[in-house]
């Protein structure tokens, strides 16, 4: 080597080192994570929504992606836990006073410092990347982790809206905190989809048990329905028996009076027939006793 006209290697060109990671512009991944949307890449602007992993997107993105998984070239690897909109939690981001159009963020230039679109509606910091922010799941509200831990309580400092610790979301954590995120995420999702089925289960049983009460309550009401209509039945029987009898009673007693009455005039009748008989025979003796004796004193003077 050398004498030769060629060139001398060093040392570093011989003897292999170990590569160093390339460092990245922290302002750049500022502006690359919070003011433009994760999926689309596009500018943050309202609706803005986060998953459970901290990322924040825009909401139209979110909705095309859902609607055709191919519409970005990365989706399904930003968004592979994202299965429909309920794995996202629309924010109620406080806007920035101060923030104008001239002032948003460019990844291109360098030079000027961009102004945050939100900002914290407790401490009034913006949302730029120098401070952490948090969410809450249950209500969407937004504010820096400062003004959490200044504020400490059980319900949210902006619309009071109870919550537990499990219900606060980091934005766009540290590295060494995504892991843990990521499995906080899926547990999440298999208790609900455990609460889902035990949900399901409780509901068919519920279904099922008013269906047979249903079913117990028709037959009940069948019979019901059939012990009143033979009751009815033995009800109009009897009262017909009953009116027959009595129809029956009223004859017999309007028969047996029309056959006294009858009686009666007949023997009234007979007894004034008999009356009438009577005098007649009595006549007729008194007549024969008056001729008798007329022809006797006849009889007398012809002798």
């Amino acid at each position: 080597m050398g004498c030769d006209g060629g060139s001398i290697p060093k040392r570093d060109e011989l003897v292999k080192q170990k590569q160093r990671k390339a460092k990245v512009d922290q302002n750049i991944l500022n502006r690359v994570h919070w003011f433009s949307c994760a999926l689309s890449k596009k500018a943050l602007s309202s609706p803005v929504v986060s998953c459970g992993l901290g990322k924040l997107y825009n909401r139209d993105a979110i909705l095309e992606f859902l609607l055709d998984r191919t519409a970005y070239g990365d989706g399904d690897l930003i968004c592979k836990h994202i299965k429909s909109l309920k794995d996202v939690v629309t924010l109620q981001l406080e806007i920035n006073p101060s923030f104008s159009e001239a002032q948003s963020a460019s990844l291109t230039i360098h030079d000027q410092e961009p102004v945050s679109r939100y900002i914290c509606p407790i401490t009034m910091k913006e949302m730029n990347g120098k401070y952490r922010f948090v969410y809450l799941d249950t209500c969407g509200c937004v504010m820096s982790e400062l003004a959490m831990k200044e504020v400490p309580s059980k319900t949210c400092i902006k619309c009071t809206k109870p919550y537990e610790a499990a219900n606060v979301i980091v934005l766009n954590p540290r590295a060494e905190e995504q892991e843990a995120m990521e499995l906080a995420l899926v547990e999440k999702q298999a208790r609900i989809a455990l609460e889902k089925k035990e949900k399901k289960k409780a509901k068919a049983n519920k279904k099922d048990l008013e269906f047979m009460n249903g079913a117990d309550s028709k037959l009940l009401d069948s019979t019901s329905s059939s012990s009143k209509r033979k009751l009815d039945e033995a009800t109009t029987t009897d009262s017909h028996k009953h009116k027959k009898q009595h129809t029956t009673t009223t004859t017999t007693t309007a028969t047996l009076s029309s056959t006294h009455s009858l009686t009666a005039a007949v023997a009234a009748k007979v007894a004034e027939q008999m009356a009438i008989n009577a005098s007649r025979q009595k006549s007729s003796a008194i007549r024969s006793l008056y001729n008798t004796g007329r022809v006797s004193k006849e009889n007398f003077m012809n002798r």
